[in-house]
């Protein structure tokens, strides 16, 4: 969707270079170079950043402006524990409750994504926007069947947290593994309703991004050597 309003556009464009990696963890984000990269205003990227704190993508520092939200393995391991648990019951819920509309849904949005992946062969397809919002809505076309809408609401939350280190995965370990032939396994597990074989799939689909990114010490400093 097109943004409605100046501030809405400059929000988008700062998310989407943090969730990237463009805008480095940790970075200051200074007004001088933030105007100069965004053609805006101040109070227009004051705005911005407010609500990018309030995602939890960008920190406040009082009166010294505000950073990138740093990254570490403690809170990657928390997202991704976290995710596990709840998507894993929103999908059994959704195994139980989804119906021929559902099915339909996920084979769908499985199919643009392959698609897409496809099409941009030659660099990492899910480092972009269009490709991870494709495999965003794949994701949570598993779910979308689940009846509760506050577990669904937080998968969203906690799915958005953790994309920062899904395209780090993706940028530094590209050929680590094999993303269609999991998506494809977790659909055929989800809709042919072998509950107990998807959500183990879910879950190890999850771990593996943790799993991998772990390995990369040079972004986790002394923490990697703990």
């Amino acid at each position: 969707m097109e943004p409605k309003t100046l501030v809405e556009a400059i929000y988008k464009q700062i998310r989407q270079d943090v969730l990237s990696g463009k805008l480095k963890p940790g970075s200051k984000l200074r007004f001088t170079d933030l105007k100069a990269n965004y053609d805006a205003g101040t109070s227009t990227l004051r705005e911005a950043l407010s609500r990018l704190t309030a995602d939890r993508l960008v920190t406040a520092e009082g009166q010294r402006g505000f950073r990138v939200a740093p990254i570490s393995l403690t809170e990657l391991w928390d997202i991704t524990k976290l995710r596990s648990e709840i998507e894993s019951a929103a999908l059994a819920d959704a195994i139980d409750a989804g119906n021929d509309a559902w099915e339909a849904n996920i084979l769908a949005c499985l199919h643009r994504l392959s698609k897409y992946e496809e099409r941009d062969a030659i660099t990492p397809a899910l480092l972009g926007e269009e490709g991870a919002l494709l495999h965003k809505l794949f994701h949570m076309s598993l779910l979308s069947a689940c009846p509760s809408i506050w577990r669904l609401r937080v998968v969203d939350l906690l799915y958005d947290q953790s994309e920062r280190y899904r395209r780090l995965q993706t940028s530094y370990l590209p050929d680590y593994r094999n993303s269609p032939q999991e998506h494809r396994e977790l659909m055929e597990a989800t809709i042919g309703r072998h509950k107990q074989r998807a959500v183990a799939l879910l879950t190890l689909h999850l771990e593996k991004t943790a799993q991998s990114l772990s390995t990369v010490e040079e972004l986790w400093g002394s923490e990697a050597r703990r």
